[in-house]
């Protein structure tokens, strides 16, 4: 009896030291909704793991890059102008999740910049502008496959400096697909 008492523990000790094999890089695709101007978009971002010897807990370094392109008016002192707008984004941030059965909810932080273009035919009216931004998310992520993940994620981002753009805050939802390898 006490020898499978003893197995059982040095099974349970090996089990708990070892790491397991996790993903270290991912790679991601997704599309995004905001309420802004232009309102549609795609992004892509790469996650690098990293304290990987931590229990259950998934901690992400990320890039992420974000495109948003539409047709659209602007009216300015009486007079309506229409053109091009494009917004873009990108930036670094810090993420940290949990492995929990097949979800894995996770949060953010990260920094970043904005880059958001209007061309008209009209030189005097286009305008472009970058801001830095600061922003926080949080998602879940689906993990019934080894190597596909969907995953819905929503961010806020607090733009700072914004002149031409008429709004401080930007939050946006993000549905996608992480490979991970």
């Amino acid at each position: 009896m006490k020898k499978y008492l003893y197995g059982i523990f040095l099974l349970g000790l090996m089990v708990s030291v070892t790491d397991t094999a996790s993903a270290q890089w991912s790679l991601g695709a997704s599309y995004e909704v905001r309420n802004e101007v232009p309102e549609n978009g795609f992004g892509v971002r790469v996650e690098k793991s990293f304290l990987n010897s931590i229990p259950l807990i998934d901690l992400n370094l990320r890039a992420h890059f974000s495109f948003f392109n539409d047709e659209s008016s602007i009216t300015a002192d009486n007079q309506t102008f229409s053109g091009d707008i494009q917004a873009y984004d990108y930036g670094t941030a810090v993420t940290a999740g949990v492995n929990i059965a097949m979800l894995k909810p996770y949060v953010g932080l990260g920094i970043g910049s904005e880059q958001f273009d209007f061309d008209t035919d009209n030189a005097a009216s286009s305008f472009d502008e970058s801001n830095f931004y600061v922003n926080g998310f949080g998602g879940l992520e689906l993990t019934l496959l080894p190597l596909i993940n969907p995953f819905i994620e929503y961010r806020i981002s607090n733009l700072s400096g914004a002149e031409d753009v008429n709004y401080d805050n930007v939050g946006r939802v993000a549905f996608g697909i992480n490979l991970r390898f």
